[in-house]
């Protein structure tokens, strides 16, 4: 963990590593994924089914497109603890342009590459929609005029910056990061 450090082109920044079970914004979009492809497929068979007129092989279809979205959530928080430990190393910076967010972690690259390229290869689309979400979100700016609300979360030391309607970016940090970045995000987020 690299301690909060000032630059000179006046900016903050500091690296840590997040817990991935412990997040409650990493557990609902992960989970936030899983539901949205289980969504968008169950509609997509259903279409079928009912354009095939098949009215009664659309629920069980249901159930066995929902256990395997369910066994593909459980496989995603089983290669959150076993392959990362529980843990990703995050780089934070926050300048007068907006909030800099990145995966310092290569592993999470990789796997996320894995996840696309085997859900390609497979036709799983919700795996290889988690790997192109993962590769997306390695590295997301965030410019301060797009933040519409701030939470601050005292407990766990993170700060959520959203527009209207959901969360953009949270920063994490530590016991001893928290009250500086709080002050940053107050300063930039006035109104």
């Amino acid at each position: 963990m690299e301690p909060l450090r000032p630059t000179t082109d006046e900016s903050l920044h500091w690296t840590l590593d997040v817990s991935l079970l412990g997040s409650p914004i990493v557990l609902r979009q992960t989970a936030g994924v899983f539901l949205v492809t289980f969504v968008l497929v169950s509609l997509l068979v259903s279409a079928i089914f009912a354009l095939e007129g098949d009215w009664g092989g659309i629920l069980p279809t249901l159930a066995v497109l929902a256990a395997v979205h369910l066994g593909l959530l459980l496989g995603a928080l089983a290669v959150m603890v076993l392959y990362f430990g529980n843990r990703i190393a995050m780089a934070f910076t926050l300048d007068a342009r907006g909030v800099l967010s990145e995966v310092q972690e290569s592993r999470a690259h990789k796997a996320a590459q894995l996840a696309t390229l085997l859900g390609l290869a497979t036709g799983n689309f919700s795996v290889a929609g988690a790997g192109l979400l993962a590769r997306s979100g390695a590295r997301s700016f965030v410019p301060w005029k797009q933040v519409e609300r701030v939470r601050f979360d005292d407990a766990r030391q993170t700060i959520y910056l959203a527009n209207g309607w959901r969360t953009l970016a949270a920063l994490f940090c530590t016991v001893q990061t928290y009250p500086e970045a709080r002050a940053w995000v107050e300063r930039m987020c006035k109104a």
